[in-house]
């Protein structure tokens, strides 16, 4: 139940690693020596460039996913941790030239001849261009430098404080008269056991430990985001929001479009919260400690192997390819899946281009939502698998479709799984599935709130714990409404959840959003497009890393700035919502 990195590097101080080391340092040299000016040969030198950023990329994927995969599942790993700043250091030297390559083409003034005349320009059109456009957002090529320096001790140290502070938090928690100290996913996975005592137990001591690190990780939030405030505005964005767009390929209106029709949907899930409390005997709204609580008196748990055997078989129904892919996964081990101390909790996909494989981590304990939190971070793979054939640099895909693959996934083995079940049976996992999406719609949607108020009063000063916690407290009141007992929230989101401390991927929650119901838009057409779905839907695939949203979209009719496409997306959770109220019958 742990990944196997040697097809990567089987060590930091085996003679490949050493090798890549060297030939990287060697190819930042290039980088950085590269000329531009009094070029008349502007063809080869965009070729040339090209050639150069396409062997970096590689060996930097390579070299940091290795130290990044370590740490991950061992937060006081020291040789990693000094090899992530190594790497980083080194690739803050390529910063000039990178401004200086964009400057140059946004010079060029019939762009069109170099794809007309090189191949190689053409398969990267859109990414010279979207380069020209970053462009209008550049600093001067000396300020960029150093502020790729400045954030090595700025952002991306604060990133890995909140990283380090949570991985190695141990909580405090009595476990049948015994006082034990566990890692934090352990005691965070509890919100899924059938013991309701269990689950308020956990609830209150995983809140209770994080009084050890509040001051700690607040300064890193609140560093981070000043940084990003102070950045955005010199670099003539709007706002973080509006750069966030622009980084993910999306339009305003899309946004607009999405949220619009979340907020004209949340009722429907507050009825679901009422429901489930209703059941679980609770008369004010449903407690936070009770938002994962199982129902239905068949307890779904799996081993690890039987649950690889029930995503595997129901995968295969539907496609032979994905499958085998999720089959390899397995036997090759590219799942670090068990919760241990020093490992991080949640999940997540490592697409690795450069060796065609990923690696998946999750923190499995045999609830049926961590079976389809596998099916979820497998859908990665495969999305990752569907670019193989493309340059490294048009694998680069915008977070909001990072989701798509994923989500996809996830549906078919959720409703194969439905397909199969009985009454008790189909009652346990349309409970599973809706508290699922309504993480990925609700609370996403408490995020994006507490995130927009996070910014606006950082503009102004930094924030305390306690200004923290009121804020996220009043934004999932206002996601939740009243169908959540607003005694017992979670006023501590913001600590727990590590897309808040990335400076360069602000707004990390519309996108879950965005994916699930697009996900859930694409699964729709596949049940009606034949035989002929799977080669649409890889070469839709294909294409995230190389089109804006929109176009992506397109290629399956699907208008992703019309407020009815996303309404259509939720009105299939609202059919499962009432399904499951019916069975209920509370």
């Amino acid at each position: 139940m742990r990944w196997n990195l040697d097809p990567l590097y089987t060590g930091f101080d085996s003679k490949k690693f050493e090798n890549d080391t060297r030939e990287f340092e060697n190819l930042i040299e290039k980088i950085d020596n590269f000329k531009f000016e009094n070029n008349d040969n502007e063809i080869k030198t965009t070729e040339d460039f090209i050639k150069l950023i396409k062997k970096y990329y590689k060996l930097s994927m390579k070299l940091n996913a290795y130290a990044n995969l370590t740490v991950s599942v061992d937060a006081e790993n020291e040789t990693a941790l000094k090899m992530i700043e190594k790497l980083d250091k080194k690739m803050v030297k390529t910063t000039r030239s990178m401004v200086e390559f964009q400057s140059w083409l946004s010079n060029i003034e019939k762009r069109e001849k170099l794809y007309e005349n090189s191949q190689l320009l053409k398969e990267h059109k859109f990414y010279i261009e979207e380069l020209v456009e970053k462009s209008r957002y550049l600093l001067p090529k000396n300020e960029e430098e150093i502020i790729a320096k400045m954030k090595q001790t700025g952002s991306s140290a604060w990133t890995k404080l909140q990283e380090k502070l949570t991985s190695t938090l141990k909580v405090s928690i009595e476990i049948e008269g015994e006082e034990k100290e566990l890692p934090l996913p352990v005691v965070r996975n509890m919100a899924y056991k059938k013991d309701p005592k269990l689950r308020k137990k956990a609830y209150k001591a995983e809140l209770d430990s994080y009084e050890e690190i509040e001051e700690g990780v607040a300064a890193a939030l609140n560093g981070i985001k000043g940084e990003v405030l102070t950045l955005t505005e010199r670099r003539g964005y709007d706002s973080p929001l509006e750069q966030s767009l622009k980084e993910s390929r999306l339009e305003k209106e899309s946004l607009e479009a999405l949220m619009d029709a979340i907020s004209d949907k949340l009722e429907m899930f507050r009825e679901f919260y009422r429901t489930k409390a209703d059941i679980l005997g609770h008369d004010k709204g449903l407690p936070f400690y009770d938002l994962f609580a199982p129902l239905g008196d068949k307890e779904m748990e799996f081993s690890y192997e039987e649950a690889r055997e029930f995503i595997i078989s129901n995968i295969k129904e539907f496609s032979e390819e994905m499958a085998g892919l999720y089959e390899t996964a397995f036997k090759d081990n590219w799942i670090d899946a068990k919760p241990r101390e020093g490992k991080r909790g949640g999940a997540f996909c490592y697409n690795l281009h450069p060796i065609e494989e990923s690696r998946i981590l999750s923190n499995f304990t045999g609830s049926f939502s961590d079976v389809t939190t596998l099916a979820h971070e497998l859908g990665h793979a495969f999305h990752g698998h569907s670019l193989e054939t493309e340059s490294i640099i048009n694998s680069n895909y915008p977070m909001p479709l990072a989701e798509t693959a994923s989500i996809f996934s996830e549906t078919i083995v959720t409703e194969a799984a439905l397909e199969k079940a009985d009454d008790e049976q189909t009652y346990s996992i349309l409970e599973n599935y809706l508290t699922s999406s309504g993480q990925v719609i609700v609370d996403i949607y408490s995020r994006y709130i507490f995130e927009k108020n996070l910014f606006k009063e950082r503009k102004t000063s930094s924030l305390s714990v306690k200004e923290l916690k009121e804020m996220m407290l009043n934004a999932q009141k206002e996601a939740y409404g009243d169908a959540l007992d607003h005694e017992y929230l979670h006023p501590y989101m913001w600590l727990n959840k590590p897309h808040y401390y990335s400076a360069s991927n602000n707004y990390y929650n519309f996108p879950y959003a965005f994916g699930l119901l697009f996900g859930l838009g694409v699964y729709s057409l596949s049940k009606n497009s034949g035989k002929d779905f799977m080669g649409q839907y890889k070469k839709l695939l294909k294409e995230t890393g190389k089109n804006n949203i929109n176009d992506v979209a397109d290629m399956m009719d699907i208008d992703v700035n019309s407020k009815d496409f996303w309404l259509s997306s939720l009105e299939v959770i609202e059919e499962n919502i009432e399904h499951f109220n019916k069975l209920a019958d509370v």
